[in-house]
């Protein structure tokens, strides 16, 4: 029954289509394990458009969010914090219906990296069947700064440029909102980044709202989670996409018959190249 679960997730992210569940389906319940880092007093919606297809122009779209507290910081889509909210409903089910289910599966995440910044370090987790996490030293960007300027949301913005991990990006930052965030993995600037882009255009990051709510900045910590170093945690990821077949295990459909999957090698197009 896991398998068929999984197919119907997997099938449903890839057409978004509704899905309806038998009345007496029922799931082994995993309850949602999190451990608090910090509250949240700046909160950050970007607009993200980007391309999941090196060899395509088409576009993913999402809202993400940054969570910006004390020495602490995420940025993750905020459907996940939707989602989650509602696994966190359910945490003292040992079983879900299809109620609850078909809940679940109205809320698509399509960002699927979570990134916490600290304060001379961070941590990523994103998933590739499983969930992985690397930490590391977090990375010194040598931003060149620019006499250009626009105004973002009637935000004052300067013009700022960067070379990272294989990409060239242009940054528009405002000194109106002095906090030294922005989208990703990406800070260092004299104030908040409003919008950032990649030279292809592959990734677009746009604020398109700001709050001071105070929110809940949290990251998942349960033992299901893989630990590896972050070399290991790029060959995982390329090996997703050029390889799938090796990340799934038999699976079956309702009437019990074996479903033989498309090993083929995925289209991508990772935001980090080097």
């Amino acid at each position: 029954m896991k398998n068929i679960f999984l197919i119907l997730i997997f099938s449903f992210l890839q057409l978004n289509g509704q899905i309806k569940f038998k009345s007496n389906f029922s799931i082994k319940n995993t309850p949602l394990q999190i451990k608090e880092l910090g509250k949240s007093t700046n909160n950050i919606y970007y607009k993200v458009k980007f391309s999941t297809d090196s060899k395509s122009t088409s576009k993913r779209e999402t809202i993400c969010l940054l969570q910006v507290g004390k020495n602490i910081s995420k940025f993750f889509d905020y459907n996940q914090l939707r989602y989650d909210s509602i696994v966190k409903k359910y945490n003292n089910k040992e079983y879900l219906g299809a109620k609850e289910a078909e809940e679940l599966l109205k809320v698509r995440v399509v960002w699927s990296n979570v990134i916490v910044k600290k304060y001379d370090s961070l941590t990523v987790q994103d998933r590739f069947k499983n969930l992985y996490q690397y930490d590391e030293i977090k990375p010194s960007f040598n931003w060149k700064l620019e006499d250009d300027s626009k105004k973002i949301l009637n935000y004052g913005c300067k013009k700022a440029t960067l070379e990272y991990s294989g990409r060239v990006y242009t940054a528009w930052y405002t000194k109106e909102i002095p906090i030294n965030n922005g989208p990703y993995k990406f800070e260092g600037l004299p104030g908040l980044i409003l919008e950032m882009y990649d030279s292809k255009n592959d990734f677009h990051f746009e604020v398109v709202g700001i709050n001071n709510k105070s929110l809940p900045i949290y990251i998942r910590n349960d033992d299901r989670i893989f630990l590896v170093p972050k070399e290991k945690f790029r060959s995982i990821e390329v090996s997703y996409y050029e390889n799938p077949g090796f990340f799934h295990g038999k699976a079956f459909s309702a009437d019990g018959k074996e479903l033989y999957k498309n090993s083929n090698k995925l289209p991508y197009n990772l935001i980090e190249l080097k």
